[in-house]
């Protein structure tokens, strides 16, 4: 399977990691949880390495890492030419800025009420914090828009 190369204007396969990304977060997913059921340490030591304010946790360093090696690919293709034009048209930043803090946290609690709250209610007997992280994933998601202002030509 070809897809178009963002930037470069020329095909380019998918490599590996890209191909089976799907198989890489599961294989994540279920290595955190066998990591936490099976060696709890280490999620104490973890837990351990972010800056806490009182009593709460307020900047997972660990998590800060990973993020950062996340979005460093897509931050290093960004025109900052591009960013200033986008600046002086404000009305698709408005709407971005809009849509992802006016209205995604919002439908997602309508959303994670709907499924934990009526669908899955016995499973939600067990997990009751489950819909706050649903939220704030729905705000760290954003959609292909805010990316495709910055790289129009891909």
């Amino acid at each position: 399977m070809k897809t178009e190369s963002c930037c470069a204007g020329q095909p380019k396969g998918l490599n590996i990691f890209e191909k089976y990304l799907t198989i890489w977060v599961l294989v994540c997913i279920v290595a955190g949880i066998l990591l936490g059921r099976f060696a709890p340490g280490a999620a104490k030591f973890l837990d351990g390495l972010a800056i806490y304010v009182g009593e709460a946790p307020v900047v997972s360093i660990p998590i800060a890492i990973c993020l950062f090696f996340m979005m460093y690919p897509i931050m290093v293709k960004i025109d900052f030419a591009e960013v200033i034009k986008a600046g002086k048209t404000p009305k698709p930043v408005l709407l971005t800025l809009f849509l992802n803090w006016g209205v995604k946290p919002f439908t997602m609690i309508a959303i994670a009420n709907f499924f934990l709250g009526y669908l899955f209610l016995f499973f939600h007997q067990f997990f009751p914090s489950l819909a706050q992280p649903l939220v704030y994933i729905s705000c760290v998601l954003s959609p292909d828009s805010a990316i495709e202002m910055l790289h129009p030509q891909c």
